[in-house]
Parts: C-alpha cells; structure tokens; sequence
C-alpha cells in the first residue's frame, strides 16, 4: 500500500521546486514551449504521491528531486517525460529503506538536493516568436577570400557555394549571438597581392575578424603575416595544405580544415610504387604548395625504393612550358606528376601530349579539375589516377551533397568543397562559443566547438549545436570533410582519397588513406 506524503511537506516540496526553477532564469514558455513551473511541480507531486511507498530512503529521495530539477533546468523536456522520471525513480528507492519519513525530512531533503546544484549561468532562451522571426539586427561578417580568377579561379565560385550553404543553415537555426551571419566575399585572384589586398579591405572596411581563405598555400602565408597575424583576424583556410603553415609563427591565428601534404605526399608515393612507376618527374607550381608536396613526394617515393629523375619548377601563367616539360621527362621516367593549377597545367598536358613527351602521368588535389580534363580531352587520361584530401562517405556528405544539389545543381568533383563548408560552420559556431564576435576569443573558442570531448554535432545539427552552446555544454563538430580536430599548429588529420579518370569523368576509387 502506497504512503502519502503529508500534505505541508508536499506543499514545501512544490514551493521549492517552483522557486528553483525561477531562479534559474527559465520561466514558463508560452505553449507550446513546455509546462509552465506550476505545471512541472503539479507532476511531480502526483508522481511522487502516486509512486513513493512505505520504506523510501531519504537520500533516494534527494537523489530523485536533483534528477528531475536537472531535467527541467537543462533540457525541454515534456512533462510526460518528468513525470516518468520521478516515478521510476521513487519506486527504484523504495527498495532501498523501510523507514517512512516525515514531512521535516523531506523538506531538508528537498532543500538540501537543490542547493547541492551549482546556479547555472542565465542564458538566452529563444522564445518561439523569436525563433519564428529569425536573428535580427546587423549581421556578423565573416570573409571568405576564394579564387574567381586566374589560374584557380575554377575552384571559386563552387566553395563560395558551400560557403552560403553553411551560411544560409546557420541562420535557419536562428544565427549567432542572436544576430544573422552573412558571408562576404572578395577575389584571391590567385595572387598573393590580390588576397592581401582583400583581406586587408575585409578588416579595415567591412569589419571581420574571421577569413575564410585563400586557397593557395603562398597566398594563405602571405595573407597571414601581412594582415591577420598582426589584426588578430582568426583565418582559416580550407585548401592551403603546404607544410610551411604548420611551423609559421602565427600567433594560433591561423587554422586549416584541409589535410597537410605531409600526409598527401606519403600516400602519393605509396600509390606511385603501388602502380608500378620506379621513377618520376615532377612538375610542380612554384609556390609555397608547389615546393612541399613536391619535396614530401620525393622523400617518400625514394623511401619507397623509387628515384625522382627530376623535379621542375614552373611559373604561373605562362603561355608554353616546352622548356620544363622537356626538363621533367628527361631521363624517361615511368610517369610525370602534374602538382599545379588547372590553367597552367592545362597548357603543359597538352604540349606533353601533342609532343608525345610522356605516356604516364598522375595528379593532385591541385589538378583534380573536371574542367580541365574535358578541355584537354579527358580520353587522353583515363585510367590514370590522382590524391585529394577528401572523406569517405558520411550522414555529413550525403546530406551536403543533398543540400548543394537543391541549391545550385550537381555538386563538382572538385576539392576542398567539404572543407569550406566545414571552415565556416566552425568559424560560426566559434563565435557563438567566444559570446562576442571579436578575433582572440573567436581564436580561443576554435578547439572547443572542433574538438572532443563534447556532445558530436554535424551539418544537419546547427540548431542543436546552438541551443547545446547556450547552454554551457561542450561540442564536438564532426564535418563533410572528417572530424576536424585542430592540434596545436591548427591542423587537421584526416583522409587522403585516392581518384582516378575513369570513363572521361573524375571518379572516387572509394579507398580514402592516411600516411
């Protein structure tokens, strides 16, 4: 037979209970947010008239009111759902004891479980008119500088895409700091100087303090010593993937969600040996990019037992490259190397094809362009294969590529798409972190929304994410491109895909490796 509490001590537990959650600035949501205090300390007192029997221990009892104050101050719970809790577990506790307790003892009880809860710091509940109305007032600019010109200018215009994306989700979820995020972009044009001088107006007109960009690893480096080291601008590049920005005194400025050629290089030369080259040439843009995946490849091919029989430098731009194609083949080596952008290296693949310099070639992330291949004639290529930073298939991939088909189409083949996306979504959900838009605490914040521990959220989940953030809680963003945790030098580790020309189309092999 069940025991009634007696009717002052149950008076005493609903006043507390009310007052506790008043105190912890959440008072009653207008419907249909959720039961209102009165509502939530009604159920639990039927449910603990109807549940506690005779013999409950008095520290069960105060285990069971912290649950369910717990409940109700850190989740939108239903009061299904508290009910239901405080039933199960009051009859959990009426095994424990066979003392009946009194009304004094379950007023200290109560009082001494809600004291025992630490206050929680006030946040901002958005209410459901204003998540119906949406972030209001000025927006929060984040920059991107991406290439829409010159020689990576087909790269673009597809990363500004997934920029918007993540832009347009974001604001879904009712923006940052209460405020929409809106994406401003400027053209890299493929030049050190045309970054700088993006970045540099991005700052001192529009007003940033995070960039996304550029896609170049010399422009990366250029655009952080120049402008957003000494800004304190957080800048994160989603295709910058040179060694050199691993060792750049940047003051933890500058991040990357592209995998170092440190990591492309190996594979690269693994896939090499794999396929049967002994020897390579290697033609390679003379950049910052250019010179580390070249001297990462070298040093792995040869480990492997393989020799580089020659390793050719070239500039941008340039209307013939007879003279270092002639170069990088000397020797006849099994296959030649392409690690340069899609115009430049469009002009020397076809001389290397028109000139029958060469039989073999391979590729990189660099010249992983559909674009390019049609122009050259993809038939010329097939079968040949190429590495790119890139993710095996995910929830997070499939609901990106869904998201970009609805919005403009096919997704391309081209890289670093995943990561753009992903460099935003962190740099939006940094700010919220940080609780003001300003540089070192959006720096400051970069690892605990990216990094474990912490409750995993992905592109489908920035209203959770928000919510989870106002809160107080940790997360852990798990992106299209992989898990995106930073180590100390703002790098990334993750996968290296292995593709190949296959049918005159760019194709996943479907093996995705890591050095």
């Amino acid at each position: 037979m069940n025991k009634r509490i007696p009717i002052s001590a149950m008076i005493t537990l609903i006043g507390i209970l009310g007052l506790f959650i008043v105190a912890c600035g959440q008072p009653a949501p207008a419907a249909p947010a959720g039961p209102s205090a009165e509502e939530i300390a009604a159920m639990v007192q039927q449910a603990v008239v109807a549940a506690v029997p005779e013999g409950t221990d008095s520290a069960e009892i105060s285990r069971l009111v912290e649950q369910a104050v717990m409940a109700a101050q850190a989740d939108a719970v239903s009061g299904e759902d508290i009910e239901n809790l405080v039933s199960k577990a009051v009859m959990e506790a009426s095994e424990a004891q066979p003392e009946p307790l009194s009304a004094t003892e379950v007023e200290a009880i109560v009082a001494a479980a809600i004291d025992a809860i630490p206050t929680p710091e006030p946040v901002v509940i958005p209410t459901p008119a204003m998540m119906m109305a949406g972030p209001s007032g000025d927006p929060i600019k984040i920059g991107s500088v991406l290439d829409f010109t010159g020689d990576l200018g087909a790269y673009g215009k597809p990363m500004r895409n997934a920029v918007d994306i993540a832009a347009e989700l974001i604001n879904d979820a009712g923006g940052i700091l209460g405020r929409p995020v809106r994406a401003v972009h400027k053209d890299g044009g493929t030049s050190a100087q045309v970054a700088t001088d993006a970045a540099n107006a991005l700052v001192k007109t529009d007003g940033v303090h995070v960039i996304v960009g550029p896609l170049g690893s010399g422009f990366t480096i250029a655009v952080a010593q120049a402008v957003t080291i000494p800004n304190e601008v957080v800048q994160i590049s989603p295709s910058a993937t040179s060694p050199a920005l691993s060792v750049l005194e940047d003051g933890d400025f500058l991040y990357r969600t592209a995998v170092s050629d440190a990591a492309q290089g190996v594979v690269l030369a693994r896939l090499a040996r794999e396929l049967g080259h002994e020897s390579a040439g290697l033609l390679y843009v003379n950049n910052a990019y250019g010179e580390g995946l070249a001297r990462v490849f070298t040093e792995s091919f040869e480990a492997e037992g393989g020799t580089v029989t020659a390793s050719v430098p070239q500039e941008p731009d340039q209307p013939s490259y007879v003279s270092e194609l002639e170069n990088a083949t000397e020797g006849d080596p099994d296959v030649l190397i392409a690690m340069s952008y899609p115009v430049s290296a469009g002009v020397y693949l076809r001389e290397a094809i028109e000139g029958d310099y060469i039989d073999n070639f391979m590729f990189v992330d660099g010249t992983k362009s559909q674009d390019m291949f049609d122009q050259l004639g993809a038939e010329n290529f097939e079968g040949f294969y190429g590495t790119a930073p890139g993710a095996q298939e995910s929830d997070a991939t499939a609901i990106f590529r869904i998201l970009y088909e609805e919005r403009f189409g096919e997704l391309p083949t081209d890289p670093f798409l995943n990561e753009t996306f992903d460099a935003f979504a962190i740099a939006a959900l940094a700010i919220e972190k940080a609780g003001e838009y300003d540089g070192p605490a959006v720096r400051d914040a970069m690892r605990e929304v990216a990094n474990a521990p912490g409750i995993k959220v992905g592109p489908g989940d920035f209203a959770k994410a928000l919510d989870l953030i106002r809160r107080g809680e940790d997360i852990d963003y798990e992106g299209v491109a992989g898990s995106q945790n930073f180590d100390q030098n703002g790098d990334v580790l993750n996968t290296i895909e292995i593709w190949k020309v296959e049918d005159g189309m760019i194709t996943s092999t479907g093996r995705f490796e890591t050095p």
